[in-house]
């Protein structure tokens, strides 16, 4: 499946079958999300894989009650992790960039002079609010990779934004510099929802041409 199909194919399911997903296929779904862009690569992001009913329970209170989290085979609890926007945390992705000759422009004196020096580019200069900001935009990054590998793999998802910070937290005893971000729920898929409605391309575009 190319990922056009896998784009077009992507909808929320609420409704799953009696089956498990296999670990070779969840595995599958990690990879995608490890493998997302993120800022200066410094991979802000931490998944709590939860399968246990019980803790499934607990996330589904802090989800409001939406029952399709605890019948669901799989949850995972994508978090954010400001504190890898750090400033020592920073330099260590961006130096490794370098080694590998992924960035051959950038040199370790132009790190340390200009860009951990720079707002723009150094969201620790920002402070603890700005680097939560940061690092939740990039989790979102990686929870669409890991959506649309799901597909790939002949999952449903649903994609479970409205939670509970600090209920999810107690449930799954996750650290304070750790922020439970959204749930990625996965199945194999128990319906087949009719597409839902886009707007136009026409009216979400503006060409500067």
């Amino acid at each position: 499946m190319d990922v056009s199909e896998a784009i077009s194919k992507r909808c929320s399911i609420r409704k799953w079958k009696d089956k498990g997903v296999e670990k070779e296929v969840l595995l599958k779904v990690l990879e995608a999300g490890r493998r997302a862009p993120s800022w200066a690569n410094v991979q802000p992001w931490r998944f709590i894989i939860v399968q246990d009913k019980k803790k499934q329970k607990e996330l589904t209170i802090a989800a409001g009650g939406q029952e399709t989290v605890s019948s669901a085979p799989v949850v995972i609890v994508a978090c954010a992790v400001p504190n890898d926007f750090s400033k020592s945390a920073e330099r260590r992705a961006i130096k490794e960039l370098i080694d590998t000759g992924a960035v051959p422009w950038l040199t370790e004196e132009i790190l340390d002079d200009v860009l951990l020096k720079d707002e723009v580019h150094s969201p620790h200069l920002l402070g603890k609010e700005v680097m939560t900001m940061r690092a939740r935009e990039q989790v979102n990054i990686a929870m669409a990779y890991m959506t649309l590998e799901a597909v790939n793999q002949g999952l449903g998802s649903l994609w479970v934004g409205s939670i509970k910070l600090q209920e999810v937290r107690s449930a799954l005893a996750i650290p304070e510099d750790v922020v439970p971000h959204a749930y990625l729920v996965l199945g194999y898929a128990d319906e087949k929802p009719s597409p839902r409605p886009r707007k136009a391309l026409g009216s979400i575009l503006v060409w500067e041409i």
